[in-house]
């Protein structure tokens, strides 16, 4: 009877040795791969702005994103600025059609600028405004696309309002409604020297040919936002609800991107580095190592 059980302890033994043997050679889980990026090459001289090239060559330059303007679980726009601490060396816009797995630059950089804002009416119409940043707010440019984002036409430079005393208004907002009708908001600061004043003026332009041409239609008052809010903003896209943007926080090197998954039923992050290398000679950014 002893020797009955021992034998069935050791083929006990022997099935969980056995059951134990997949789960000590399998294979460690591995890292998910980066999102590749691929930008295009710049058409202008860096030399035209004022920003020193030992800060371009020497320390890389940054991604400084403004928004993310998403379309539907597959398709969304990721924009902002390139540059370095002195200034701004040329505007971004990277498009993902895969759920944020890879990233393409879809709008020929502008030189010193950032693209500020984006909006999609459906999924051939839409609009990114384009401002000079180096040394202080400049032009903002309005560029349009009508097939889905592939390709981009300036449509025409947007004007501030002359009657603020610091007539430096920035885009806040722009939404399109329909592939004609869309509005802009343009803010801007009172200007005054009292710490107490927190507000701001905020005038409304509207289109109602597709972005050609542009009206005021009211003014108004608010106050400020926090000072620690976040740097970046999301206008209203048509799938803004299944995307959030997380910038980086200062002394943080990557961006992340929180896309729902409707199939899992969860969220997945997407982090894209924020410090490449750019090659003067071949004016083009590349990934650092």
């Amino acid at each position: 009877m002893s020797g009955k059980k021992q034998s069935l302890t050791f083929c006990a033994a022997a099935i969980a040795l056995l059951a134990m043997i997949p789960a000590a050679c399998k294979p460690p889980a591995r890292e998910p791969s980066p999102p590749a990026i691929e930008f295009l090459t710049d058409t202008f001289d860096p030399d035209d702005i004022p920003v020193p090239d030992e800060q371009v060559d020497e320390d890389g330059v940054d991604l400084r994103v403004s928004g993310l303007c998403a379309i539907d679980k597959n398709l969304a726009y990721l924009f902002g600025g390139v540059g370095v601490a002195a200034g701004t060396l040329r505007s971004f816009m990277l498009q993902t059609t895969d759920g944020g797995k890879s990233w393409h630059e879809v709008m020929p950089p502008v030189l010193g600028s950032e693209v500020t804002n984006v909006a999609f009416s459906d999924h051939q119409h839409g609009w990114a405004l384009v401002m000079w940043t180096v040394e202080g707010p400049g032009a903002i440019v309005l560029f349009g696309s009508t097939d889905g984002g592939k390709t981009w036409r300036q449509l025409t430079v947007i004007g501030r309002s002359p009657v603020h005393a610091v007539p430096d208004g920035t885009p806040l907002s722009m939404t399109f409604k329909s592939a004609r009708n869309g509005e802009i908001e343009l803010e801007y600061y009172s200007g005054s020297s009292t710490i107490d004043d927190t507000r701001e003026e905020i005038e409304t332009l509207a289109s109602d040919d597709g972005g050609t041409t542009w009206s005021m239609v009211r003014r108004e008052s608010r106050e400020q936002p926090p000072m620690d809010g976040p740097a970046a903003h999301n206008d209203r896209c048509i799938d803004s609800a299944n995307w959030e943007l997380i910038t980086p926080a200062v002394g943080e090197s990557i961006i992340t991107v929180r896309r729902f998954d409707r199939e899992q039923k969860r969220w997945s992050d997407i982090t894209l580095p924020t410090h490449f290398k750019y090659e003067r000679g071949a004016r083009r950014i590349v990934t650092l190592d």
